[in-house]
């Protein structure tokens, strides 16, 4: 079964939003699976609580921060990837559904013809949002915003075919257009993969322009790559136009006026560039403040948002409080188990307020069949291959929605009041740290769960000078410098404050996670707590040890099962990519001199080659 995601963007719009989604009851699925995700711009309005109340079938993304109309939809482009969606409805939150065959009629437009990847449908001014006033009350309804279009090089705009004329009939036709229409167009998978950054493009809409211009950009790289634009006048929907922005508002000024400079010195031919070159410096000398800041923000090189333009809101909504994610590589056994651990009672887990993302990363021992029984509960991925541990985690964390995110190893145990422990003491932290639990073994004693950032100086210290915990992993309750690092809050409970921790049992709130990026990639395994750690610091975001949150760690089983000599390799490759090779070496032979005459015997660390 075909699968279309309807992907929404929401910014302070409650009441349009909610009306849009109310109008979605009259699609019809016709054997196609539908996905409705609103991605919610950091809105101050109450929309998510609002939203969740009327529609709790609705999956609501919270980016955390406004991201414009192109960063919050590709944040809703990422999440319906994940879900697996085949086609992508973005649509406007201002819209109304008007035809109960839209989601049919467009999916047949595309699959006419392979090099079809966007469709467009009609689309009516909603009735009282008509730029004109004189129409007859019978033709409400009927008046076309938009009927197909084409790009006019010479202004630098789109033109909307059959704008402001009552429908007769004129605009049924389906047509391959040089435009569509940003207010609702269906989009192919292959065109946003064919666009993705793996093949050297911009994935989804470009980011620089923030509003307006974005769509004009998409249809000239889906052109460029191969791929044809169509409207289709059989279906058609409402549009309460310019309900976000406003009609002459600063908004619509500045990036108006900015995102037409960037767009049509990008594409536009020489004799384009210079009319916008002159253009610009009459505007710049008698057009209003927005759009005079719009073009000395264009010649600065300024991209993006605009705090300035955009105040923020009231308080940040959420509609989960945590997030789970879970990736399984040939533990489907220790997935189960960790499942049957948090679905226990006491465990702190509430199904209204969190949600548990597994990931099968790769179809060696893939645990679907072994955690049936907790699905759909828990949101299931699968990979066809083992992607690593950090792009796994970071496919569960795109696809979550909780304000907290807790990545939990598969050979983790949960114990009694651990979830409600952690939330508890980011709660105090108002989701400014990072914070991690107890990692102890199947008999309750406890594991090494904390680390200083590797050195050549850690090392010196802990082989040569035997200061325990200056190089290797350690308990900071019983590290001789662990005065220095404790932090005994009250209101928390008692944390221990730390440069790093495993990654078995992590939790980063989506604030962070916003101010300081994903996991790393580059490496495939091994390293990618250090390196996270290594960036939370240099953003100044504490990391938290809480000691009374304990966890069940079953040491290594999952790069057991990669076997002794790929993983070593793996661990060196690592290594090398993290330290670079000259410090790599330096630092490589300060440990095989310590092994040998240092005054601590220490077994062989994660961070050795």
């Amino acid at each position: 079964m075909k699968k279309t995601a309807i992907i929404t963007l929401n910014y302070n719009g409650k009441d349009d939003t909610i009306e849009f989604l109310e109008s979605l009851k009259l699609l019809k699925k016709n054997g196609t699976e539908l996905r409705v995700i609103v991605v919610d711009n950091a809105s101050g309005d109450g929309s998510v609580s609002a939203i969740k109340d009327k529609f709790p079938d609705v999956d609501i993304l919270q980016t955390g921060a406004n991201l414009g109309f192109s960063g919050g939809l590709n944040k809703g482009i990422e999440y319906a990837k994940i879900w697996g969606a085949d086609y992508f409805l973005l649509i406007n939150n201002d819209c109304l559904i008007k035809d109960e065959n839209l989601i049919t009629e467009l999916v047949s437009a595309l699959e006419k013809d392979p090099k079809i990847g966007l469709v467009s449908p009609k689309i009516y001014f909603a009735k009282g949002f008509e730029y004109k006033k004189d129409y007859k009350k019978e033709d409400l309804g009927k008046v076309i915003w938009y009927g197909g279009g084409k790009f006019d090089w010479g202004n630098i705009g789109n033109i909307h075919k059959g704008i402001d004329q009552v429908d007769e009939g004129q605009f049924d036709q389906e047509e391959e257009s040089e435009i569509f229409s940003g207010a609702c167009v269906l989009v192919k998978r292959e065109v946003l993969e064919e666009l993705s950054p793996s093949n050297g493009g911009v994935e989804g809409l470009d980011e620089r322009y923030f509003l307006y211009f974005e769509d004009s950009d998409l249809a000239v790289r889906v052109k460029q790559a191969g791929f044809k634009i169509y409207y289709n006048g059989q279906v058609s929907l409402y549009h309460k136009v310019s309900r976000s922005t406003g009609i002459g508002s600063q908004v619509t000024d500045y990036y108006h006026t900015r995102n037409r400079l960037i767009f049509g010195m990008q594409y536009g031919k020489f004799r384009t560039k210079f009319a916008l070159l002159r253009e610009a410096v009459k505007l710049f000398i008698f057009g209003r403040p927005a759009q005079r800041r719009g073009i000395l923000d264009f010649y600065l090189g300024i991209r993006g948002g605009v705090k300035l333009i955009h105040p923020p809101g009231g308080k940040l909504e959420y509609p989960l409080k945590l997030s789970i994610g879970i990736v399984n590589y040939n533990t489907a056994d220790l997935t189960k188990k960790l499942l049957e651990s948090i679905f226990r009672e006491g465990s702190g887990f509430k199904q209204s307020e969190m949600e548990i993302i597994v990931l099968d990363n790769g179809q060696i021992d893939p645990s679907k069949e072994r955690i049936k029984e907790y699905l759909p509960r828990v949101k299931y991925l699968e990979n066809k291959e083992n992607e690593g541990f950090s792009k796994g985690y970071n496919k569960t964390i795109k696809y979550s929605l909780g304000e907290y995110y807790l990545m939990l190893n598969s050979d983790i145990e949960v114990l009694p009041n651990v979830l409600s422990e952690l939330i508890k003491v980011e709660d105090g932290l108002e989701g400014k740290g990072v914070l991690g639990g107890k990692l102890v073994f199947p008999d309750l004693s406890s594991q090494d769960s904390a680390f200083h950032l590797p050195t050549l100086k850690g090392a010196f210290d802990e082989y040569f000078l035997g200061k325990k915990g200056s190089y290797f992993m350690f308990e900071p309750s019983l590290h001789p410098r662990g005065a220095g690092l404790t932090t005994p809050y009250a209101h928390l409970g008692g944390v221990i404050r730390v440069e790093g921790l495993v990654m078995a049992c992590f939790m980063i709130p989506k604030k962070v996670l916003n101010k300081v990026g994903l996991l790393d990639e580059s490496k495939f395994i091994f390293f990618e707590d250090i390196e996270y750690c290594r960036r939370l610091k240099q953003y100044a975001v504490p990391v938290y040890f809480v000691p009374a949150a304990k966890f069940i760690h079953h040491h290594g089983a999952s790069t057991k099962k990669i076997g002794v000599e790929k993983a070593n390799t793996l661990l060196t490759e690592s290594s090398k990519k993290y330290h670079g090779s000259i410090y790599y070496f330096f630092l490589t032979w300060v440990l095989r001199l310590g092994q040998k005459f240092g005054r601590v015997q220490t077994p062989k660390s994660r961070w050795q080659s």
